[in-house]
């Protein structure tokens, strides 16, 4: 708790703003010149040569300004203080709208009616190369407000492949640690233009659980009413069955489907890696050329992705092990090692 408060005094950021200030020294010291020049020898120089001055201490001053922004936002993105990089950001916004706002006094269009047309058209040129940035910074507001993308959040863009933690968030670009050591960087513009799915709330266990939808083609050809023989067995408890099902679901003439259903649906019932919640239901879907579909649509209380992994490969085999118990199997297409057999 004592090393977050020296984090968050205003001694330690005023360090921090001294450290990126002293980092960009190269800026400062151009600043610096360009003063001195503007001082100094305005008074040999023409109207025009003194507007051009002007305008590359301007471009200086500013980009000092952005250079010292982006060195927070750095220092800031390692401390995860997310209201310190909103600002730091908005600061760079800030400056490039200066920047714009200056040039234009600078250059006084009132007064320089020539200059107005080229302005225009030199305006419009870079609105449409710049409209990616613009675009990013509308984004990077709008996650911001709404605090949809932060430090830290575990985010997957299946767009683009991307699977990893976020490092670094600026006006136009998300920097993220992959799971297999890799950087990447995407425009944040493109989070929003394309589907991205946070994950932080399920890895820190605020959800009910981690979904799990699996399923299963069973050959059709082994669907059928399970036997009087079968139905004992089921009774007398092999495998622990009849602990799974209602009594008045083993019955004369019940298909093995069937019977496998609910025994699947009540066994993840009694599981306690299963949540409950939001919902739970084995049921099949459309039937394919392939045979019959069954899925599984559960929630594993273990969002962890290795816990959560190793849960979901026991119970896909359990699936695969009790299938047998009412004699039925997988569906799968006839490979060369079959007819091979078949021919002998």
């Amino acid at each position: 708790m004592g090393k977050n408060k020296k984090n968050m005094s205003p001694d330690r950021l005023s360090r921090q703003i001294w450290k990126a200030v002293l980092k960009n020294w190269l800026w400062s010291v151009c600043v610096v010149l360009a003063v001195l020049a503007l001082v100094f020898l305005s008074d040999n120089m023409s109207d025009n040569w003194i507007k051009v001055l002007k305008l590359v201490l301007l471009s200086l001053c500013v980009g000092n300004v952005i250079a010292v922004c982006n060195n927070l936002t750095d220092i800031n993105s390692l401390l995860r203080k997310e209201h310190r990089i909103t600002w730091c950001q908005i600061c760079v916004l800030i400056a490039a709208g200066v920047w714009i706002i200056g040039a234009i006094l600078i250059v006084n269009i009132s007064t320089s009616q020539q200059l107005t047309i080229p302005l225009g058209i030199a305006g419009s040129v870079l609105a449409w190369i710049f409209q990616d940035k613009i675009k990013g910074a509308a984004a990077f507001i709008h996650y911001r407000r709404h605090n949809l993308l932060n430090i830290g959040d575990w985010i997957k863009v299946p767009a683009d492949n991307v699977d990893g933690v976020v490092k670094k968030v600026t006006l136009t670009n998300v920097t993220l640690y992959n799971w297999d050591t890799t950087t990447s960087t995407i425009p944040i513009n493109r989070l929003q233009a394309e589907h991205f799915i946070n994950l932080q709330n399920m890895s820190d266990g605020k959800t009910y659980g981690r979904n799990m939808e699996v399923t299963f083609t069973l050959d059709a050809e082994k669907i059928r009413p399970v036997t009087e023989e079968e139905l004992a067995r089921f009774e007398s408890g092999e495998h622990d069955i009849a602990r799974f099902l209602q009594e008045e679901d083993i019955r004369p003439g019940v298909l093995n489907a069937e019977l496998f259903r609910l025994y699947l649906y009540h066994w993840l019932l009694n599981d306690s890696h299963v949540s409950q919640l939001p919902r739970l239901f084995v049921h099949w879907t459309e039937h394919k050329d392939t045979g019959m579909a069954l899925e599984v649509y559960a929630f594993l209380t273990d969002s962890n992705w290795s816990c959560f992994e190793w849960q979901k490969s026991r119970i896909i085999e359990h699936v695969m092990t009790s299938m047998n118990w009412f004699d039925l199997r997988l569906y799968q297409s006839p490979s060369a090692y079959n007819f091979e057999n078949m021919m002998k």
